[in-house]
């Protein structure tokens, strides 16, 4: 994939290089793609903006077709937002509306339509979305085309709802999965209607439940529901339920996936400063502790406010790490206990040579 190439050239600093393998791209709208995902990934601060930006302009404003000019211009004022330039992001998704509303062909205006919407949703400005996706399927619907050529714009429509409900982390995505639902039962794709409800379900259902809504799907086995409605979740109840999520999935024997989503917890914790409430806290730490996880639980453990149930954590802990044999780290963590008990009955224990057959 040209994309990935980019990317990995963009890893390594590479920016020259990554244009100089944009540049000669005969393939247009494939250009301005990744003109803009280059342009979205280092920012307008970036010294080699201006001159992604002067590329993507002249592509943007090239396509002879005017849904295709719209398409362009819409995909254009997207990156610009990401890359931090609001003021021209306006600007052209302005002229894209522009454009889009003055087009006659009824199927043409509505793919036009949808990617003006799609491009506002991703930017964030889903109320203007909503309005004009419905615009399109309006729009459409005024067609006097054959019913298979309706049913290519239709679909489009559909797709790029649920993109944008995808994109979204708040209820206001169950408006554009509704959108392709309807548009779905209407030219009786029941299957993928189907599927359509069982996402407004699960966000419907996180959104209401929390994150009990993760832990009902969790001890259903359905680990894939369950990370989808994390997302919906405020920061404090998703840093708890892909913990409880990354204990489900060590029990299952999936470390890396596991390993990957502590990094985004701890993410959470340390940068985010995201702090859920102790008791939560705890029950996870406990149940990272009975399988064996002490390294994880011991972070847990720093994250307690509670001193005396921080300190039975780290009790806990002590005694673990002797069981495998670390018998020094046992010993400075013991040493750390801030419950003065606590912390001369773990070092009297890690003082007795059985401890650990016990």
């Amino acid at each position: 994939m040209m994309k990935d190439a980019i990317s990995s050239l963009l890893k390594e600093g590479n920016v020259e290089g990554a244009i100089e393998l944009v540049l000669p791209l005969e393939d247009k709208m494939l250009k301005l793609e990744l003109l803009c995902y280059m342009m979205e990934e280092l920012g307008e601060k970036y010294k080699e903006y201006p001159v992604l930006l002067s590329e993507a302009v002249s592509l943007a404003l090239s396509p002879v077709e005017d849904k295709e000019k719209v398409r362009a211009l819409g995909m254009l004022s997207h990156a610009l937002a990401s890359a931090g330039d609001a003021e021209k992001a306006e600007k052209y998704m302005i002229e894209a509306l522009k454009i889009a509303k003055k087009i006659e062909y009824p199927l043409w205006k509505a793919e036009a339509l949808a990617y003006v919407a799609y491009y506002l949703g991703m930017m964030g400005t889903t109320s203007d979305a909503f309005y004009y996706f419905n615009v399109a399927l309006e729009t459409a619907g005024r067609s006097k085309e054959q019913y298979s050529t309706i049913l290519q714009v239709l679909s489009l429509i559909a797709e790029l709802a649920i993109e944008v409900g995808d994109s979204l982390n708040t209820g206001e995505a169950v408006d554009f999965y509704s959108i392709a639902r309807d548009i779905y039962t209407s030219i009786k794709k029941f299957v993928s209607a189907n599927e359509i409800e069982n996402k407004i379900k699960l966000v419907e259902d996180a959104i209401k439940n929390g994150s009990f809504a993760v832990k009902r799907a969790i001890a259903e086995g359905d680990i894939d529901r369950a990370i989808t409605a994390v997302k919906y979740l405020p920061p404090e109840g998703k840093a708890i339920a892909l913990l409880d999520i990354a204990y489900w999935l060590f029990l299952h024997e999936r470390k890396d996936l596991a390993k990957t989503l502590l990094a985004d917890v701890y993410n959470m914790f340390f940068v985010e400063k995201v702090r859920p409430n102790d008791i939560e806290l705890i029950a996870v730490a406990h149940k990272f502790i009975k399988i064996g996880l002490l390294d994880e639980a011991l972070i847990l453990a720093g994250i307690i406010q509670d001193k005396n149930e921080a300190s039975k954590a780290l009790y806990e802990i002590a005694l673990g790490y002797v069981r495998f044999g670390k018998k020094a780290k046992a010993l400075s963590i013991a040493e750390g206990i801030p419950n003065e008990l606590l912390r001369e009955k773990a070092l009297k224990k890690l003082g007795d040579k059985n401890v650990g057959y016990e």
